[in-house]
């Protein structure tokens, strides 16, 4: 995580794929307040292999004790130091010069946790909310799983925005959200566009489940959340099988889930959210996961239409719509 050091606090100051530093309230990524300063001061940016600094300001910016030449690129070394303004002000030092990522930085400690795809809050292992990238309407989105009730509790959140789970608090620090929106423009898919293999034990132990989109084969190991996945297929299956309207089709009441589970409603809401999070992590990032389950008021059921169940080498049951061919 590329950064630099303040020179008058511990907390270093991580880099925006395309960072300004100025005197410029709500145009610069960051502020200085000295008079000598201009509006946007210099220009620090990510090329893609290296990173570059630009002095844009009238004043002057100093690299290495050596004033740089205005508008021309400089390429920035770790341990560099640089003054803004005047040759004599505090230096800025550089400290790291990893490609720019998007980060979660602890309000009360300044330590920064590398952002995932899909990030569950505060931890994996008892995850209160997710934190993840929507390459449908381009934004993050916050969600708390306790929520269960809600058919759209999604909050959209920016860069800098605080974000409070638990006794937890972070800064959403977005490095750059281009090569996301780049990577939507050439495909846009959901996971609901995939055809889904349910691949059971006899005893129903292990439940493995394999996706497939066109060129797209992708083989999910056994989780304990495919058996919820499972249970949802089934029952939109019966409902097939009833002749009930697509529209209708697969909605489970919550409290029956559970009670035929045997878990509990955040049990549930956190295999809903793993489930999310493994395919997620397995898929190309342009592909919106979010679907996979749906919600409405105290129901869910499976987003996916289309799938087919195997209980050992058996054919169990088989979606109206789904694929003409079993997937590889």
């Amino acid at each position: 995580m590329a950064c630099l050091q303040h020179p008058d606090r511990e907390q270093p100051v991580y880099l925006m794929a395309h960072h300004t530093i100025g005197r410029r309230q709500g145009a610069a990524d960051t502020r200085i307040t000295s008079a000598e300063i201009s509006g946007i001061h210099a220009a620090i940016q990510w090329t893609g292999t290296h990173w570059n600094i630009r002095d844009l300001s009238r004043n002057g910016t100093w690299l290495n004790k050596q004033q740089m030449v205005p508008a021309k690129n400089y390429t920035l070394q770790i341990g560099d130091q640089i003054n803004f303004g005047r040759a004599t002000n505090p230096a800025w030092v550089v400290e790291n010069l990893d490609a720019p990522e998007n980060l979660l930085v602890d309000l009360e400690s300044g330590e920064a946790q590398s952002l995932e795809q899909y990030h569950l809050l505060p931890d994996e292992r008892d995850p209160l909310a997710s934190l993840h990238y929507s390459p449908i309407t381009g934004q993050w989105l916050y969600e708390l799983t306790a929520n269960s009730n809600d058919s759209d509790n999604a909050v959209a959140v920016r860069h800098g925005d605080r974000i409070d789970c638990g006794v937890h608090s972070w800064t959403l620090f977005l490095a750059d959200n281009q090569g996301a929106t780049k990577e939507l423009s050439m495909q846009q898919l959901s996971i609901t566009d995939f055809d889904l293999r349910f691949s059971v034990s006899h005893h129903e132990e292990h439940v493995q489940l394999q996706l497939r989109q066109n060129d797209i084969k992708l083989a999910l190991p056994a989780r304990i959340h495919n058996y919820l996945l499972l249970y949802l297929a089934r029952a939109r299956v019966q409902d097939m099988l009833r002749g009930a309207d697509i529209d209708a089709q697969g909605w489970v009441s919550i409290q029956v889930a559970t009670r035929e589970l045997g878990i509990t409603v955040n049990h549930l809401n956190t295999q809903i959210f793993r489930a999310r999070k493994q395919i997620a992590e397995s898929l190309p990032d342009a592909i919106d996961t979010s679907g996979l389950v749906e919600r409405r008021s105290w129901e869910i059921r499976l987003g996916c239409s289309r799938f087919e169940i195997y209980k050992g080498s058996q054919l169990e049951s088989l979606s109206d719509d789904s694929m003409e061919e079993p997937v590889a």
